[in-house]
């Protein structure tokens, strides 16, 4: 209890319903899958920092090799449950919802500081991002995580330092053979 820090956690839902006095049933479903999403973007960021270092080094032990496939697969698998998670969201109906979203304005999903951080450290450009309301993405980030988010744009990201790996990997090229090609 003490370790998971459950008190903390379980008191974290404040229903802004409640406040207006008028409860919405479902803000707190809205809330607690919210609140799971960013659960796992932070294990998600957790585990691209820890292959970040693997692939950060001059000389890679190709043993790491597995341990990177691997953080990668357990990504792979957190982001099917996030897709998955979306069907309990879509058991409430668009009245239901109705009931608190004026609450929140102007509140939009495209705060997530750490789902972009995650865009960006997998090394989704600019230029291919989706636009909305004609404003950059970083225009409805919190300022106090704007700075991080910042800095992820020009950091390298798993692309980049795959891609110098493999560049400095030995064998892409022999016999009849040529990686690149």
């Amino acid at each position: 209890h003490d370790y998971l820090k459950l008190d903390s956690l379980l008191k974290a839902q404040e229903l802004v319903s409640d406040r207006s006095g008028s409860r919405a049933h479902d803000e707190m479903l809205f809330i607690i899958t919210h609140q799971v999403y960013e659960l796992w973007f932070k294990q998600i960021l957790f585990e691209l920092d820890s292959i970040f270092e693997v692939f950060d080094r001059d000389i890679i032990d190709e043993s790491h090799i597995g341990i990177v496939v691997s953080r990668l697969e357990r990504i792979n698998e957190i982001q099917q449950l996030l897709i998955d998670q979306i069907k309990i969201l879509e058991m409430m109906s668009p009245m239901d919802f109705l009931d608190f979203r004026d609450l929140l304005t102007p509140s939009s999903g495209f705060q997530s500081a750490q789902f972009r951080l995650i865009e960006n450290k997998f090394g989704l450009k600019n230029d291919l991002r989706h636009g909305y309301g004609g404003v950059d993405y970083k225009s409805k980030i919190n300022n106090e995580q704007l700075e991080s988010v910042k800095k992820s744009e020009s950091s390298r990201s798993l692309f980049d330092l795959i891609e110098q790996w493999l560049e400095r990997t030995p064998f892409l090229v022999f016999d009849d053979f040529n990686f690149w090609d």
